[in-house]
């Protein structure tokens, strides 16, 4: 028996951050599939489990992560469709670096001169797509030492520890307190063969007991860096580099009087289009 559908149609800015983290952030509520369009994202969902209630469960969902408010433009009736191979369609190789490419496991890439990262995303998160994860692989091919201790907060998929093991570090945590990234981040661990290097948690960085890492990486939305920044700065080492982004470059002034404040300057930086990515240490 066919099952029907909803299709949500909501509004959002043509930005490439919110619609990484939206998806990503109703997923749980029963969503099967999304896809993008000028306006916005249609989100579908089987309609016995659309409920009124929803709509102001996202709204809230959406404040909670400093998103800009949306709007449901329409809500139709469809009939069930392969939402996952159409979003596979949508997920390509991108080439990061020279040196790093991207791609998720069902587009192999056969470049043996080039980092290849095997990322299969949870729909659209962590997929190399946002200015944000390439700056900060920019940074990573800069800072990361060999045999070095790495803590990536806010790991997702896990992109970023992955990448930090096959650029020479010797051991990488991630962290998140989103559920859905510990299986998609062991997931992607063992499809780049680096289990025995990444460890993924569940929880803050209050959770972590190690100290003394050579690197710290954070990759999430300007406030949750200024809230954990103690924390971080707590755990790296006294020659250590704490990367920094998800930040738009109207955030590098906040950033930085946060870092003076505790005695760290910027050493580096690097932008796309409106996005930055700082590297920074102790002075």
């Amino acid at each position: 028996m066919t099952s029907t559908f909803l299709d949500i149609h909501i509004a959002i800015p043509p930005d490439e951050y919110i619609r990484e983290v939206l998806p990503g952030v109703i997923a749980d509520l029963g969503f099967d599939g999304f896809v993008e369009d000028d306006r916005g994202i249609h989100c579908y969902i089987k309609k016995e489990l659309w409920l009124e209630t929803m709509e102001q469960v996202i709204k809230e969902l959406t404040e909670q992560l400093h998103l800009p408010m949306f709007e449901i433009l329409s809500i139709t009736e469809i009939q069930n469709q392969n939402w996952n191979e159409q979003w596979e369609k949508s997920i390509q190789p991108i080439h990061v670096t020279d040196h790093i490419i991207i791609a998720p496991s069902w587009h192999p890439v056969h470049e043996p001169s080039k980092l290849v990262l095997t990322i299969d995303p949870k729909m659209t998160f962590g997929t190399g797509y946002h200015e944000t994860t390439r700056l900060m692989l920019r940074l990573m091919e800069q800072f990361i030492t060999h045999n070095g201790k790495v803590l990536d907060v806010g790991t997702g998929t896990g992109i970023l520890a992955i990448t930090a093991i096959k650029l020479g570090a010797a051991k990488a945590i991630g962290i998140d307190i989103d559920e859905w990234s510990l299986d998609n981040g062991i997931e992607n661990i063992k499809r780049n063969n680096v289990e025995k290097h990444v460890d993924i948690r569940i929880g803050s960085i209050d959770t972590v007991t190690e100290n003394n890492f050579d690197i710290i990486l954070a990759n999430i939305v300007r406030n949750t860096i200024l809230e954990l920044l103690d924390g971080m700065i707590a755990k790296l080492s006294s020659q250590g580099i704490l990367l920094l982004s998800g930040l738009l470059a109207t955030d590098r002034a906040v950033i930085e009087k946060a870092l003076h404040s505790r005695n760290f300057k910027v050493v580096s930086a690097v932008q796309e289009n409106e996005w930055i990515a700082l590297a920074t240490r102790r002075v």
